[in-house]
């Protein structure tokens, strides 16, 4: 209606005015609703990361976990602080610019401004609230994931008998399924976030280019999280998959060239195990 409004003298500006805010506003809940909807999987991540297999043994572990940690800390504090200032900044931008609705949209007649203004307000918080939930929980469950991977190679490095090298294995088995299950709470939905996102970059470059000065104080930490959003997810899964990697090698090493899995049947059975 905004654009329906504005169709003689529509611009591309207009265009992406309305479509930053859509794609936002259809990414955030549909994120959220992808989480709901595997809760179940979410409640077996919780037990498992409970359970005795999944916690650190070690001093260096625990410094693995500690550093890992804070980084996800450090995400969950920028996004809720960035979030948070966009909320506040937005609608005090639009009072200073005398605007009827903090974000470009169509107000309906029987509707007056005041009240959609404040609820468009209040609709953002929860749309924020929202983005820095999944962001926060994904990014956590990437990084539980790393850790486990990252321990593990720790242990598997001071393997000292067969026995260590089959709670290794069976151990990595039950870190595949945890990440599987990963895979099952966000295939679906960072598809999502990440085809609107780029589409939302798009949009907000070309904002940036024709809004004044004051509003880049808006827009640009806006892009900023939109890029991180983005940025993080492929971040934490490019780590994963190296420590993975990483992971691999050293277990092929073990195999080769530990005393207890000299002989070719042993090796054989321990391969059969790791397949298993």
């Amino acid at each position: 209606m905004y654009l329906y409004d504005k169709r003689e003298t529509l611009t591309v500006t207009d265009f992406n005015s309305v479509m930053f805010i859509h794609t936002t506003n259809v990414t955030n809940p549909m994120m959220v609703v992808c989480i709901f909807l595997n809760s179940e999987h979410l409640h077996a991540m919780i037990c498992q990361l409970e359970s005795a297999a999944f916690q650190p043994h070690s001093h260096k572990e625990y410094l693995y976990v500690y550093k890992w940690k804070s980084s996800g800390y450090f995400i969950k504090k920028m996004f809720y602080g960035v979030n948070g200032f966009l909320c506040t900044f937005g609608p005090i931008l639009a009072m200073l610019q005398g605007k009827a609705a903090p974000l470009a949209t169509y107000i309906p007649p029987w509707i007056h401004w005041r009240v959609y203004f404040w609820f468009q307000s209040t609709v953002s918080v929860y749309n924020a609230t929202m983005a820095s939930i999944y962001v926060s929980i994904l990014c956590t469950l990437l990084i539980e994931a790393i850790i486990q991977v990252a321990c593990l190679k720790e242990r598997l490095e001071s393997v000292e008998d067969r026995r260590c090298l089959e709670e290794c294995i069976e151990h990595y088995s039950q870190i595949t399924a945890f990440t599987k299950r990963i895979h099952n709470i966000c295939k679906i939905g960072l598809t999502v976030v990440f085809v609107t996102g780029v589409l939302n970059i798009c949009t907000s470059l070309s904002l940036i280019l024709e809004v004044k000065f004051i509003e880049l104080v808006f827009m640009v930490p806006y892009l900023s999280e939109m890029i991180m959003i983005i940025y993080i997810h492929c971040f934490y899964g490019t780590i994963l998959a190296n420590e993975v990697r990483k992971y691999y090698h050293l277990l092929s090493l073990q195999i080769d060239d530990s005393p207890f899995t000299k002989t070719s049947k042993l090796n054989l059975e321990v391969l059969q195990f790791a397949i298993k």
